[in-house]
């Protein structure tokens, strides 16, 4: 679910709460594409006015929803690389893949991999960012991309291994990556 801020009034998180647990369960149902802002409300019993005090619109209640996973896959970018977390978050899509498998595709891809290259982006350390070959957009795709796909094909059964074992893959693939796009490295020893 979503970080919330410390102190936050309960009943506005208790609202985010219900709204994001009708968008899911209509997710199970429905494509993505075929949801509606009021068939959220219909199902989450929040009005309307409410609803746009928490989001712009969909895409941003989905992208709310993935925050937390997908600060935890980037942080394997940063210095806040969490293997352990990792495999927790990839070991819970693996339980619900069928709302993984219809939020990470179709019409709700492009905002589930912006969301992430968001994330990643946002993660990119001061330093990290000063060393890049490569505008910080670029890499910060290239990087999304590196973990999202992955991740996408494991859950629809393309390949087979635990969840730890990707996540370390993870780990390892997204630190020779991050290196590679940065200068000063063994591949600048020409």
């Amino acid at each position: 679910m979503t970080q919330l801020e410390p102190g936050e009034d309960p009943r506005r998180r208790r609202t985010r709460q219900d709204l994001m647990a009708a968008f899911f369960s209509l997710v199970l149902s429905q494509r993505y594409h075929e949801i509606r802002v009021g068939d959220v409300l219909a199902r989450s019993g929040v009005s309307r006015s409410t609803f746009y005090e928490h989001f712009r619109n969909k895409d941003e209640l989905l992208a709310a929803s993935l925050e937390g996973p997908f600060q935890t896959l980037a942080n394997l970018v940063g210095e806040k690389a969490d293997v352990n977390k990792v495999q927790a978050m990839l070991e819970h899509f693996w339980q619900n893949r069928a709302l993984a498998r219809s939020l990470f595709q179709g019409m709700a891809l492009r905002v589930v991999q912006r969301t992430l290259m968001q994330h990643v982006e946002n993660t990119l350390t001061q330093d990290q960012r000063s060393r890049l070959r490569v505008p910080v957009r670029l890499a910060a795709h290239g990087l999304a991309e590196g973990l999202f796909a992955p991740v996408v094909a494991w859950l629809l059964g393309e390949a087979k291994c635990s969840a730890q074992e990707l996540a370390v893959a993870l780990q390892l693939s997204t630190a020779a990556s991050t290196r590679a796009l940065q200068t000063g490295t063994v591949l600048d020893r020409r």
